[in-house]
């Protein structure tokens, strides 16, 4: 597969929604370039903001785009929920236009303590599905640092996982990278991360697999590496090996040698983390 990261300049404010005509510049650059799929970053082309002058419509555009373009877009905005609570939700569309994933954000990045409001409110389920045949996992920005999301991802099969960040890491940016690319180590595949670049900020796109990295940039807007899927199958077919060379530079079969009797912690019940108001409370 070929996959294409987006990291653009982001457009904020009143002119926030010229994010969608350039966002479809970019997936028809992305696939001239061959791309079978573009990730952008989240909440872009957005709005990325809940409030009623920012309540644009990008989801028509990002399916045109990808008929047009015949090129597969995973995209993100907030979004007012039926129950009246906001979410982040990402949005990925086939070639042919049509809604693949819908995917709510689990896990809200944390708030300081003396914050009055939460708006994010956490979605119910991970994202996976199915594209060309490809099983294309889900995780958010702040959701990478949660080793458990990209796990079961992986043991539900996901060979992918695409991982749209809002941006603005600073002085993160060198342990976000260092966590794609543990993501991309531990679960035997392929984790592709980008991000908004707000006004001068430097950016943090990267494309890791099991064995390397493919490809990183902190200032291009269109980046196009292709994936070797056939590798990833092989490196979780196979067992660990003494001899040397190494036939590989990634420890395979690691999916399988699990004890999950010994990790009861990960399912025991947590403190409450999220504490909403009502839809009206919110701004």
């Amino acid at each position: 597969m070929r996959l294409a990261l987006a990291q653009p300049h982001t457009v904020t404010g009143p002119d926030a929604e010229d994010n969608v005509a350039r966002a479809a510049q970019l997936a028809a650059r992305a696939a001239d370039q061959g791309a079978d799929l573009i990730l952008y970053p989240e909440g872009y082309p957005g709005p990325v903001l809940p409030r009623p002058k920012d309540r644009y419509q990008a989801g028509p555009a990002m399916q045109e785009a990808a008929r047009s373009a015949r090129i597969a877009i995973c995209w993100s905005r907030m979004e007012q929920c039926e129950d009246g609570l906001y979410r982040l939700v990402v949005y990925l569309v086939d070639r042919d236009g049509q809604d693949r994933l819908r995917y709510e954000r689990t896990h809200p990045a944390t708030l300081p303590p003396d914050e009055s409001r939460v708006w994010v409110a956490p979605g119910e389920s991970l994202g996976l599905c199915d594209l060309d045949g490809v099983t294309v996992g889900m995780v958010v920005c702040s959701e990478l640092w949660i080793p458990e999301t990209t796990r079961v991802l992986a043991l539900r099969g996901a060979q992918i996982i695409l991982s749209p960040a809002g941006g603005g890491f600073t002085s993160l940016t060198d342990n976000w990278q260092i966590l794609v690319r543990a993501r991309a180590i531990e679960n035997l595949c392929y984790v592709a991360m980008t991000n908004n670049i707000w006004k001068n900020e430097v950016g943090a796109a990267l494309i890791a697999g099991p064995e390397n990295v493919l490809i990183a940039s902190g200032s291009e807007e269109l980046l196009v590496a292709t994936l070797d899927l056939d590798r990833v199958a092989w490196l979780r077919e196979q067992d660990d090996s003494l001899a040397e060379p190494k036939a590989f530079s990634s420890i395979p079969g690691l999916l399988r040698a699990r004890r999950p009797e010994l990790y009861d912690d990960l399912v025991k019940p947590g403190p409450g983390l999220y504490d909403f108001h009502s839809p009206s409370e919110q701004t």
